[in-house]
Protein backbone atom coordinates (compact mmCIF):
# COMPACT_ATOMS: atom_id res chain seq x y z
CA UNK A 1 0.00 0.00 0.00
CA UNK A 2 1.80 3.01 -0.84
CA UNK A 3 2.78 5.75 1.88
CA UNK A 4 -0.03 8.30 1.46
CA UNK A 5 -2.58 5.89 1.57
CA UNK A 6 -1.05 4.20 4.77
CA UNK A 7 -1.51 7.53 6.49
CA UNK A 8 -5.04 8.41 5.14
CA UNK A 9 -6.23 5.32 7.23
CA UNK A 10 -4.04 5.86 10.03
CA UNK A 11 -5.33 9.28 10.73
CA UNK A 12 -8.80 8.24 11.71
CA UNK A 13 -7.51 5.16 13.99
CA UNK A 14 -5.33 7.84 15.68
CA UNK A 15 -8.23 10.69 16.02
CA UNK A 16 -10.31 7.38 17.76
CA UNK A 17 -7.47 6.13 19.68
CA UNK A 18 -6.79 9.40 21.38
CA UNK A 19 -10.50 9.97 21.93
CA UNK A 20 -10.59 7.11 23.71
CA UNK A 21 -8.01 7.80 25.81
CA UNK A 22 -9.46 10.97 26.59
CA UNK A 23 -12.31 9.27 27.98
CA UNK A 24 -10.23 7.01 30.11
CA UNK A 25 -8.74 10.39 31.65
CA UNK A 26 -12.54 11.44 33.20
CA UNK A 27 -11.99 12.26 36.76
CA UNK A 28 -15.37 11.72 38.96
CA UNK A 29 -15.20 14.96 41.31
CA UNK A 30 -18.33 13.78 43.69
CA UNK A 31 -15.13 11.30 44.35
CA UNK A 32 -11.95 13.63 44.84
CA UNK A 33 -10.47 14.88 48.14
CA UNK A 34 -8.66 17.68 49.13
CA UNK A 35 -5.73 15.53 48.98
CA UNK A 36 -6.28 14.84 45.28
CA UNK A 37 -6.42 19.60 45.05
CA UNK A 38 -3.21 19.27 47.09
CA UNK A 39 -1.18 16.74 44.81
CA UNK A 40 -1.97 18.90 41.68
CA UNK A 41 0.64 21.02 39.66
CA UNK A 42 0.03 24.84 40.07
CA UNK A 43 -1.81 24.78 36.58
CA UNK A 44 -4.05 21.98 37.48
CA UNK A 45 -4.98 23.52 40.61
CA UNK A 46 -5.83 26.55 38.62
CA UNK A 47 -7.79 24.96 35.92
CA UNK A 48 -9.75 22.88 38.96
CA UNK A 49 -10.43 26.46 40.79
CA UNK A 50 -11.98 27.74 37.83
CA UNK A 51 -13.48 24.62 37.30
CA UNK A 52 -15.22 24.49 40.82
CA UNK A 53 -16.41 28.34 40.76
CA UNK A 54 -18.82 27.36 37.51
CA UNK A 55 -19.92 24.26 39.50
CA UNK A 56 -21.19 25.96 42.64
CA UNK A 57 -21.87 29.25 41.19
CA UNK A 58 -24.37 27.10 38.50
CA UNK A 59 -25.74 24.65 41.33
CA UNK A 60 -26.68 28.35 43.42
CA UNK A 61 -28.10 29.26 40.17
CA UNK A 62 -25.80 32.35 39.94
CA UNK A 63 -24.84 34.02 37.14
CA UNK A 64 -21.70 36.12 38.71
CA UNK A 65 -18.60 35.41 38.80
CA UNK A 66 -16.17 36.85 40.81
CA UNK A 67 -12.97 36.89 39.19
CA UNK A 68 -10.63 38.22 42.58
CA UNK A 69 -12.41 35.07 44.26
CA UNK A 70 -11.05 32.93 41.03
CA UNK A 71 -7.91 34.21 41.30
CA UNK A 72 -7.43 34.03 44.83
CA UNK A 73 -9.13 30.50 45.07
CA UNK A 74 -6.25 28.24 44.55
CA UNK A 75 -4.25 29.19 47.40
CA UNK A 76 -7.31 29.72 49.53
CA UNK A 77 -8.07 25.74 48.56
CA UNK A 78 -4.62 24.54 49.02
CA UNK A 79 -4.80 26.13 52.71
CA UNK A 80 -8.21 24.60 54.00
CA UNK A 81 -7.05 21.32 52.15
CA UNK A 82 -3.85 21.17 53.81
CA UNK A 83 -5.64 21.47 57.04
CA UNK A 84 -8.09 19.02 55.75
CA UNK A 85 -7.14 16.75 53.07
CA UNK A 86 -10.27 13.97 54.03
CA UNK A 87 -12.78 16.87 52.87
CA UNK A 88 -14.63 16.10 49.75
CA UNK A 89 -13.59 19.05 46.77
CA UNK A 90 -17.29 19.69 45.88
CA UNK A 91 -18.92 19.95 49.97
CA UNK A 92 -19.95 22.79 51.41
CA UNK A 93 -16.77 24.16 53.06
CA UNK A 94 -15.26 24.18 49.57
CA UNK A 95 -17.75 25.86 48.52
CA UNK A 96 -17.71 28.52 50.53
CA UNK A 97 -14.23 29.65 49.29
CA UNK A 98 -16.40 30.41 45.97
CA UNK A 99 -19.98 31.19 46.90
CA UNK A 100 -20.25 32.56 50.99
CA UNK A 101 -22.65 30.65 53.04
CA UNK A 102 -26.06 31.34 52.72
CA UNK A 103 -27.18 33.61 55.84
CA UNK A 104 -30.41 32.19 57.98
Amino acid sequence: MPAHLRSLFAAPLLLVAGLQLAQAEALDLSRASCADFVSMNENDRTQLSLWLAGYFAGSAMRPLLDTDKVTAAPAALAELCAKSPQLALVGAETRAVFIPAPTP
